[in-house]
């Protein structure tokens, strides 16, 4: 069996080919066969182009042979335009004469209703594995170089000569490719590399996401997933382009929250797709897009200022601009930057009326003539890393003054400048921004979008001291008890509430003596993971008596007496394994609220405590335990510390882990502590 070629030597060979051949060439202008054979010539590569036809010896003046055995030496990669019955054959054929990979363009396999369709993939992987080639695809439409040039596709852009740059772009959807390069064009940006993924047989997303990383003209990686097999491999890849000084932007689409509905945990039920791989994303610094323009706009920020971890800064020519800005950046997530002493008293000193802030309304100040400073004061702000300018099309004696002040700043500053003008400008003016260096936007949403990724912070280091999970001292079965479950999480440190199994009413009043009163018991019975709803928990037990009418209502033949804790607020703190994404932590409001107000933060597993605390403080749950209002100021830190011990027994558990839910945590003047706990293995 030859041995299967390496991945990036494969890719290499994929993106810079000595030659390409088209199986299934055409003379018909509206098939792939010829649409593809033509586009690889029109678009500039200078190696050799062949195709396979049995029926013409020529297409438009590029040669063909008869088969795949009569192709010359050196063919290194080929398009197969040809059903998907007729393909398994000729991957085989491929392999024999050396080629390194081929790009299987049709439909017919996983993707398709057709009860073979599976199997032929499943043919497909296996002829792979046996024969040594690589595979891109299949129901892909194509690779391409923009700085070889090379393109191998049938994608209306596969026909343009791609403006060579920095982007690469690696995508689960290959018709989208002309709406991505199309924008990228629109936004002067250029192209490296394009991949369409298709159903990921053999090489995936992430295959070529790791060659971008070691590409030289690759600055920027652009990932457009609907999901990820190996969430883990991801968050290297992105730390390593991170490393390399390489910028990744995610933009994820697709999901549904329906197969969370039926899992037994409170936690794998309210952290949905979206909420796993947000938190995935954050974790590793890449920038998220939420839209397809803000997907390529945020790539071409990043390739031309490279990242500014920090906050944005911004100014209009009017009070109701100023207030828009503020709300699009509230309902955008993008971090507004509030502005040092020295700063606001050194622009305070220009205004004429109303106040200052951010954003700033350059209209307080009465003109440019005691202005003109304003602009570089905010911009060489020490914590303003980007400012946005939301200006509107000006004569010359209104404006020329306004753009001389914004060029200063820009030029002083050496940070992005960005304006967006929704009416748009004319060319002249639009020019005269650019010769300062200022970029030019007329939709807000979108740029503020693409500031966003330029802000993104960078990754979380804890990736570097936790990279390996356990098998876990869990075992495959069923969901453990609550006092199976309190007990493990003990043994990593999780805070849990004093308890005592029992079996017969004696030992019940005995344990609530022991503890002390009020108590509460619970029955523990086999299969039933949310006690409450089947009336097996009572509260507040205050003498024995109290527990004998709770044993007989309760009725099972194990119960659990524990310390009633007092507590002015719950919480819910869980773990569950997310496909393609891996273990996420989970926290937010709890107690029977936990899922009608579906209020919860998501972390990936493992993170920093800056990281958890960061997230924690930005829900709900974390804005109460701030509040000065919230009597109990150590609160927060003790759920934090409750957080990273229930990280501890995650990773410890391991690969074996499905969900831990801890629900209610109670938070008062003991801090934090785990009252109930449900641990299910897979």
């Amino acid at each position: 069996m030859p041995q299967q070629i390496a991945t990036q030597d494969a890719l290499h060979a994929l993106f810079h080919p000595r030659a390409v051949a088209v199986i299934g060439a055409s003379d018909d202008t509206t098939k792939h066969g010829y649409i593809v054979l033509t586009n690889i010539r029109n678009t500039g590569f200078t190696g050799g182009i062949y195709g396979v036809s049995r029926r013409v010896s020529q297409i438009d003046g590029i040669p063909c042979v008869p088969d795949i055995a009569s192709l010359p030496a050196g063919v290194d990669t080929a398009f197969l335009a040809i059903p998907a019955e007729a393909t398994l054959q000729a991957v085989r054929d491929c392999a024999k004469i050396g080629m390194k990979a081929v790009i299987v363009g049709s439909a017919g396999y996983a993707e398709s209703l057709d009860a073979g369709g599976a199997e032929r993939q499943a043919e497909l992987q296996r002829i792979a594995r046996e024969e040594g080639i690589r595979i891109v695809g299949p129901n892909c439409n194509g690779i391409y170089n923009a700085n070889l040039p090379l393109s191998i596709g049938f994608n209306t852009s596969h026909a343009k000569r791609q403006t060579p740059g920095g982007i690469s772009i690696f995508s689960h959807s290959g018709a989208l490719f002309d709406a991505m390069a199309g924008r990228l064009a629109k936004l002067g940006a250029g192209l490296s590399l394009f991949a369409s993924a298709g159903n990921e047989a053999d090489m995936s997303v992430l295959d070529y996401m790791e060659f971008g990383i070691g590409h030289e003209p690759t600055r920027v990686i652009a990932v457009l997933i609907d999901s990820l097999e190996d969430g883990a491999r991801f968050r290297r890849l992105a730390l390593a382009a991170h490393a390399a000084g390489k910028h990744v932007v995610a933009l994820k689409i697709g999901g549904s929250e329906a197969g969370a509905a039926a899992a037994v945990a409170h936690s794998s039920r309210m952290a949905g797709d979206h909420a796993a791989y947000t938190a995935l994303l954050k974790s590793c610094g890449v920038a998220i897009a939420h839209t397809l323009e803000g997907f390529m706009t945020s790539a071409a920020l990043l390739d031309r200022y490279g990242s500014r971890p920090g906050k944005l800064g911004a100014l209009s020519t009017s009070g109701a601009g100023a207030s828009l800005i503020a709300d699009r950046c509230e309902a955008l997530g993008v971090p507004l930057a509030p502005l040092t002493p020295e700063t606001f008293a050194a622009i305070d000193a220009h205004k004429m009326f109303s106040r200052i802030g951010n954003p700033l309304d350059m209209g307080i100040f009465g003109g440019m003539k005691r202005s003109a400073e304003v602009p570089t004061l905010l911009m060489t702000d020490p914590e303003v890393s980007v400012v946005l300018a939301l200006v509107h099309s000006m004569n010359p004696w209104q404006g020329d003054p306004y753009r001389a002040a914004m060029g200063a700043a820009r030029e002083k500053s050496g940070k992005p400048l960005l304006l967006v003008s929704p009416g748009g400008l004319p060319e002249a003016e639009q020019a005269t921004y650019n010769a300062k260096g200022i970029d030019v936007f007329t939709e807000m949403d979108i740029l503020l979008e693409g500031i966003g990724a330029l802000l993104t912070p960078g990754p979380d280091d804890i990736f570097i001291k936790v990279t390996t999970r356990g098998s876990g001292p869990l075992r495959s079965g069923k969901p453990l008890s609550e006092p199976e479950s309190l007990r493990l999480l003990s043994e990593y440190g999780v805070p849990t509430v004093p308890m005592a199994e029992c079996r017969s009413l004696a030992e019940a009043i005995e344990a609530a003596e022991r503890l002390h009163y009020p108590v509460v018991l619970k029955g523990v019975a086999e299969g039933i993971a949310h006690k409450s709803d089947h009336g097996l928990v009572h509260v507040g037990l205050i003498d024995a008596d109290a527990v004998r009418s709770a044993w007989d209502a309760v009725n099972c033949p194990s119960l659990v007496i524990q310390s009633m804790i007092k507590g002015d607020l719950e919480a819910i703190a869980g773990v569950t394994e997310a496909e393609g994404v891996g273990l996420i932590l989970i926290a937010g409001l709890g107690g029977i609220f936990a899922e009608a107000l579906h209020d919860v933060v998501t972390m990936l597993i493992p993170s920093s405590r800056a990281a958890i605390e960061a997230a924690v403080t930005k829900g709900s749950l974390g804005r109460v335990l701030n509040s000065p209002r919230w009597k109990h100021q150590g609160s927060l830190t003790a759920f934090i510390d409750l957080l990273m011990a229930l990280q501890t027994a995650a990773l410890a558990c391991g690969d074996r882990l499905q969900a831990i839910d801890v629900n209610p945590v109670i938070l008062g003047a003991a801090g934090a502590i785990a009252v109930d706990a449900l641990v299910v293995p897979k």
